[in-house]
């Protein structure tokens, strides 16, 4: 039986598959704690045919294929905009090794690579039902976030339409602002909806997370047999959590990922970083129902944002003295003795200060 239905059977975790995502088990039973296996660490400058790793800000398995689908935020400026597909070895004593089994270029409807600072690629799934691929662009040129349906070796076949309240005008008192749109993807287990969620606030849902406040940011649900968008939701991160004792030239806090349950609910991860001090990986669950949708022109400040649990997080030396970088992916990953993994990656920023991290956790329940 395959990772995927195994998954989608099991009652071990207190899990109810479901037929739509906004049904769940009312007493869905808190994850277990995930317990540390290993990582493998790629330097920055690592090239491949020319070509620099790094960057990766979205990971997806395919279990058909035992492969990681793994894409970079390179805007076209070391080389075209692209994604990798990666073979990890993994078992309960870590990832022996990481193979970069191939490169793809990602391209527009007319097959032609993108443009330097054409897209800002940051989140990707497999659509496995349509046997496609999804993935997201923070930004084009004039700052419009985007949606792309594409086949699987990344050549665009639509970019989907997207509520106005997602675009910036040119007030800047809508939409996205920069560099916090779409960061995070998930795919339902039955493969009809598609997640997306914005890093921070849209301009009209409040400010950017603060050391005193979160940021409300929005999540936003799609039809993948239609295309078409649908419910819109409020989460709110924390406020960035680390108050430093000198003055700083960098802090944030925000939604850097997500990640589909099989009843319903939401891994929703917060990537925090303050300069001088490091990071914070925080896993939150959170359980979208269909009455807790919000129209596209609610005020944030007036509806509850979604009720969030928290998972476990992730401090610097945690996990063994675990050095955790820029986590913006998260996958699960094949069964390993019984019990499921998941898999997360870093952003390496194509800086020498950085790394291209994978970490490999597991989660018993799987028998």
């Amino acid at each position: 039986m395959s990772f995927t239905r195994r998954l989608m059977a099991t009652a071990a975790l207190g899990f109810l598959a479901a037929s739509s995502t906004a049904v769940f088990a009312e007493d869905a039973a808190p994850l277990p704690q995930p317990t540390y296996r290993g990582q493998i660490v790629l330097p920055t400058g690592l090239t491949i045919a020319g070509t620099e790793f790094g960057g990766i800000s979205g990971l997806d398995f395919d279990a058909e294929t035992g492969l990681f689908y793994a894409i970079s935020d390179d805007r076209s400026d070391k080389a075209p905009a692209r994604f990798y597909e990666l073979r990890l070895a993994l078992s309960d004593t870590g990832i022996a090794t990481l193979d970069i089994a191939a490169t793809h270029t990602l391209r527009s409807e007319d097959g032609e690579a993108f443009a330097k600072g054409a897209v800002d690629p940051e989140a990707i799934r497999r659509d496995g039902t349509r046997d496609r691929l999804v993935w997201s662009s923070e930004g084009d040129a004039e700052g419009r976030p985007q949606i792309v349906v594409a086949t699987m070796d990344g050549k665009a076949e639509k970019t989907l339409d997207l509520p106005e309240a997602f675009l910036p005008n040119g007030d800047g008192t809508r939409g996205v602002r920069s560099n916090l749109a779409f960061e995070g993807f998930a795919i339902s287990p039955d493969d009809q909806t598609l997640y997306a969620i914005t890093e921070n606030a849209l301009a009209q849902d409040g400010d950017k997370a603060t050391f005193e406040a979160g940021s409300r940011s929005r999540l936003l649900t799609i039809d993948l047999g239609n295309e078409r968008p649908g419910a819109e939701y409020f989460y709110e991160t924390d406020p960035i959590p680390f108050r430093p004792t000198q003055p700083v030239k960098y802090a944030d806090n925000g939604v850097s990922e997500l990640l589909a349950l099989p009843d319903g609910r939401l891994i929703v991860v917060e990537r925090a970083y303050v300069d001088g001090i490091g990071n914070r990986i925080a896993f939150y669950v959170v359980a979208p129902r269909d009455e807790q949708a919000v129209s596209a022109d609610a005020r944030a400040k007036d509806i509850a944002p979604l009720k969030k649990t928290l998972w476990f997080k992730i401090d610097e030396g945690d996990f063994g003295g675990l050095d955790i970088d820029n986590i913006e992916a998260v996958s699960w990953g094949p069964d390993i003795g019984g019990e499921r993994s998941l898999v997360v990656a870093s952003d390496n920023n194509f800086s020498r200060h950085q790394k291209s991290q994978f970490i490999l956790y597991t989660l018993p329940g799987n028998e």
